[in-house]
């Protein structure tokens, strides 16, 4: 039996933008016809530079886009095109974006974040603060993170919040659309290093999206390039 958690076939995605006069233009191709598998704890990277599809196709993976044809199968279960299987495994793919903010509400204390996917997961019960301390330390924070909001946190300690929140539900994959572009340099090594060591203690797969080669070449086990919209190479490291 393969081992393989995501496999993706013939994956096509394509947009009508707005013209003038009310007209429509033609749709824009963004990605055609990709296929590619990740298996279970693994870490494959998708390498490209800006307007190559990368992003795009990581938001049709976890259901942001809807593409226009292909099969995403995760876990053994199609989700796409049969979309209404999505519910039965949301919590096992989770994204991680470049902005942490996009995954953190400003609203909430980082308890409060944390304890949402810990309810999601198993429902309210007497160890959610526990579970939330040990959530917070397993990304290299201290407990008093947990009565802060996102705004009185650096971007790097963010994205460890938002790692954090995304690991509260044990996900089988990670989905990590350029989470480390926004940091410095330091900080991106530290986040890199604390996602393998994650990796390594939860087992889940990991689905890299970046621009930089050196990043996938050294963080990822397999590379797939994209280049207008088409897989065009792949790389074993």
């Amino acid at each position: 039996m393969s081992s393989a958690l995501l496999h993706v076939e013939h994956l096509s995605y394509s947009y009508h933008a707005a013209g003038s006069f009310g007209f429509t233009n033609r749709p824009k191709t963004v990605l055609e016809d990709i296929s590619f598998s990740l298996d279970e704890f693994t870490t494959l990277g998708l390498l490209g530079g800006s307007g190559t599809g990368k992003s795009t196709l990581a938001r049709c993976l976890s259901g942001i886009l809807r593409p226009d044809g292909g099969t995403i199968q995760f876990d053994g279960m199609n989700v796409f095109p049969h979309v209404e299987n999505r519910k039965k495994i949301r919590l096992g793919m989770q994204m991680l974006f470049q902005a942490s903010s996009a995954s953190l509400d400003p609203t909430m204390k980082i308890k409060e974040s944390l304890l949402e996917g810990i309810e999601a997961r198993n429902g309210v019960g007497d160890r959610e603060t526990e579970s939330a301390e040990s959530l917070i330390r397993a990304v290299g924070m201290s407990d008093d993170t947990l009565h802060r909001y996102p705004s009185q946190l650096s971007g790097g300690q963010c994205q460890r919040v938002a790692l954090a929140r995304a690991l509260s539900v044990h996900p089988k994959l990670l989905i990590l659309d350029e989470p480390t572009s926004a940091l410095d340099i330091i900080t991106q090594q530290q986040i890199l290093v604390l996602l393998k060591r994650l990796q390594t203690v939860h087992g889940f797969s990991m689905l890299l999206i970046t621009h930089d080669r050196s990043i996938a070449s050294t963080f990822c086990d397999r590379v797939a390039s994209l280049r207008d919209g088409k897989v065009v190479e792949s790389e074993v490291f």
